[in-house]
């Protein structure tokens, strides 16, 4: 196997260019620290390849001891030296970043329509043919390394979009202002300790290149931390493994003493995720294998990856135990994938299980860069919706599986289009027998 070195692929990709993020570890402000391309860690974005999957287990710095050689920016002392070798390692020296920690990413639907509905009992019309037409809103990226150790990270989202007050009646419509971060420490390269409120790499799967650019993974198909803690070990200069232990808060709603009362506990919810990257770069070499598409740095490569997340509560009714959305009513789900790439070629296929409503999900991608910018997928998804089981115990059949063709363009290193067209499979909501709603939406993405 031809072997290549993490220097090597970086004196390739040292060319200026703006870096942004689509929910994707990419931060804006990463870009300026090291004055590179978004190319250096992303096949396309959010997908990462094998330079940005070592770059986020190396607690998101350069790996191989790389990260002072290559950073362009560097952090202004606090401090002299004097002071550090009188008192070493004593927090009145230290550092912090000279370059602009933050980044403004404009993302949202440009263009969206919807099919009509209709009752197929009754015959009654329901919803109307529906094209609209929105305006993107802004998130407010940030990210720095701070010292030796530390890195922090997040987003501010919420700007822009419709906004509307009645003072009177004393509602608002406001946006809602919504704030993640997500902060590291590694003690050792590949050995790291995170704190944080979603950007998990564990749960949320948009965080693990598997929207644009990207196909899926397990996270996909499991609940999704929310506050939590977790440690991170990976290990490999060729393949390699990865391991997620951590503990969320999951909010909870009583019946005694108080009634309706939310509760939370930092072990309400516990999750385990794991890799195997059998082929392919070092989860950890940063390029350490054979890149099968030197345009975009995606890697041939085939890992597997199992994941698990229990809920320890189990309260009066199904709706209030365990997990939300998707997963509400479960306290147990578990679940496995397989990905592979070749060339310009990627699939993955992600499916997990609950044992308390015996509900499966199952997402299935496959994707093709067409060219370096130009990248095509086809989705296939049933997504169980845990609500299907109420208080009576009586099952309601509500899986949706839909098919999503979509195509994704990047006009710049700093701007995306996607268009994505939702097939439902089924024709009919099983409850109220009303026809369901095929869609195109056409979105945008653009950061600097």
């Amino acid at each position: 196997m031809k072997k290549t070195t993490f220097a090597s692929i970086v004196s390739v990709c040292m060319v200026p260019a703006l870096f942004w993020s689509t929910e994707g570890s990419a931060i804006p402000s990463w870009a300026r620290k090291y004055n590179t391309s978004c190319y250096m860690c992303h096949s396309g974005m959010p997908q990462r390849n094998a330079v940005g999957e070592a770059f986020k287990n190396n607690g998101y710095r350069l790996p191989g001891g790389n990260d002072e050689a290559f950073t362009r920016q560097k952090q202004v002392k606090i401090g002299t030296a004097d002071w550090d070798k009188k008192f070493p390692n004593a927090p009145i020296s230290g550092g912090y970043p000279q370059f602009d920690p933050l980044g403004v990413v404009l993302s949202g639907t440009l263009l969206n329509q919807k099919s009509p509905t209709h009752n197929v009992v009754t015959g009654a019309r329901g919803a109307e043919k529906e094209f609209t037409i929105a305006v993107p809103t802004a998130s407010l990226f940030y990210g720095a390394s701070v010292g030796d150790n530390l890195t922090v990270f997040g987003q501010i989202s919420g700007f822009g979009g419709n906004v509307e007050e009645i003072d009177e009646a004393k509602v608002s419509l406001d946006t809602n202002i919504t704030a993640s971060i997500r902060a590291v420490w590694q003690f050792s390269p590949g050995f790291n300790f995170a704190l944080g409120n979603s950007f998990s790499p564990a749960g949320n799967s948009a965080w693990n290149g598997t929207g644009a650019g990207g196909v899926v993974n397990v996270n996909t198909v499991l609940p999704q931390p929310v506050t939590y803690a977790e440690l991170n070990f990976t290990r490999g200069e060729t393949g390699g493994y990865s391991i997620v232990a951590g503990t969320s808060m999951g909010a909870k709603q009583t019946a005694a003493p108080v009634p309706s009362a939310t509760v939370n506990a930092i072990d309400d919810i516990l999750y385990v995720r794991a890799k195997v990257k059998l082929i392919g770069a070092g989860l950890l070499s940063g390029a350490n294998g054979e890149l099968g598409n030197p345009y975009n740095g995606l890697d041939n490569q085939l890992s597997f990856g199992v994941g698990l997340s229990h809920a320890k509560s189990r309260l009066i009714t199904p709706a209030q135990k365990g997990f939300t959305a998707n997963f509400e009513g479960e306290t147990l789900v578990y679940g496995a994938d397989i990905q592979g790439a070749y060339h310009g070629l990627l699939a993955g296929a992600a499916v997990s299980h609950d044992r308390d409503l015996d509900l499966n999900n199952f997402q299935i991608d496959a994707g093709y860069f067409i060219y370096p910018w130009l990248f095509a997928k086809i989705s296939y998804a049933d997504i169980a919706n845990g609500k299907k089981y109420n208080v009576l115990a009586s099952r309601v059949d509500t899986h949706q599986p839909t098919i999503k063709p979509s195509i994704t363009a990047w006009i710049s290193p700093a701007v995306l289009l996607t268009g994505t067209y939702t097939f439902f499979e089924k024709e009919t909501l099983a409850q109220t027998h009303v026809t369901n709603q095929n869609t195109f939406a056409l979105s945008v993405t653009a950061g600097f």
